[in-house]
């Protein structure tokens, strides 16, 4: 007995990649992919083979674009980076007062961090900030910006005014890096990039409140001391005078 003819096998489809990218752009895809990690999971969730897979792309394609992990995350931190410089200075911009500028910079800074979270803990890593030139050099041209408001540059001995300043800059920066990473951790619960944004305001402006009374007590103290000295300078020119009436 001849058995029934068996039907083909249709060949399998091949399985479309998760998040399709346009050929020859494979770098654009793995930082967009790695990002949409880190929004959602955090920096340490981020591998080269778990981005390949969703990508539909070999374990090693990534690394023709990128030597290393390290370098991969340096290169979407420095990405990350020219967003956030442009997003604070725009904000800056908007003001004319150097304090209120300072301050416009802190809130644009926590509201980024809630809109983009992925950039916000990838720029948060030291280690990766450590590794990019790029990174630290925007790094300490922030804190520039700052020295003119708080006065971190100082000839000369270190003064109580200047160590008041400096203690200014670091609370800035400790209040507005804080805020940010507990609504990023969710510590806050779910908060908008508009409650975010509002809550900064009101923090931020109880801080500046207490620099602008910090600098106006400076500015008095050297006012009180440019004319004390002017005085000082007045009571020699009027000895010398005595002295001149008194020559033989």
């Amino acid at each position: 007995m001849v058995g029934a003819a068996r039907k083909p096998k249709k060949p399998k489809k091949p399985k479309k990649p998760a998040r399709p990218y346009h050929h020859g752009d494979l770098r654009r895809a793995l930082l967009d992919a790695a990002l949409d990690v880190v929004n959602v999971s955090g920096v340490d969730a981020v591998t080269m083979s778990g981005l390949s897979k969703s990508l539909g792309v070999s374990v090693a394609a990534p690394f023709r674009h990128f030597p290393t992990r390290e370098a991969f995350l340096v290169a979407l931190a420095e990405e990350g980076a020219l967003h956030m410089v442009r997003f604070m200075a725009e904000a800056a911009a908007r003001q004319t007062d150097p304090l209120e500028a300072q301050r416009a910079r802190g809130v644009a800074y926590v509201r980024f961090a809630v809109v983009q979270p992925g950039f916000f803990r990838l720029l948060a890593r030291p280690e990766i900030v450590a590794a990019s030139e790029h990174l630290r050099q925007a790094s300490a041209a922030q804190q520039a910006l700052m020295d003119p408001v708080l006065g971190r540059h100082h000839q000369g001995p270190i003064s109580t005014e200047l160590t008041r300043r400096s203690a200014g800059m670091l609370a800035a920066q400790a209040l507005t890096y804080g805020l940010a990473r507990m609504i990023t951790d969710g510590l806050l619960g779910d908060v908008s990039a508009d409650d975010a944004e509002r809550l900064a305001q009101e923090l931020t402006g109880v801080l500046g409140e207490g620099l602008a009374q910090q600098r106006d007590g400076v500015l008095d103290q050297e006012h009180q001391a440019e004319d004390k000295d002017q005085a000082t300078d007045n009571d020699d020119d009027d000895d010398d005078d005595d002295d001149d009436d008194r020559a033989p």
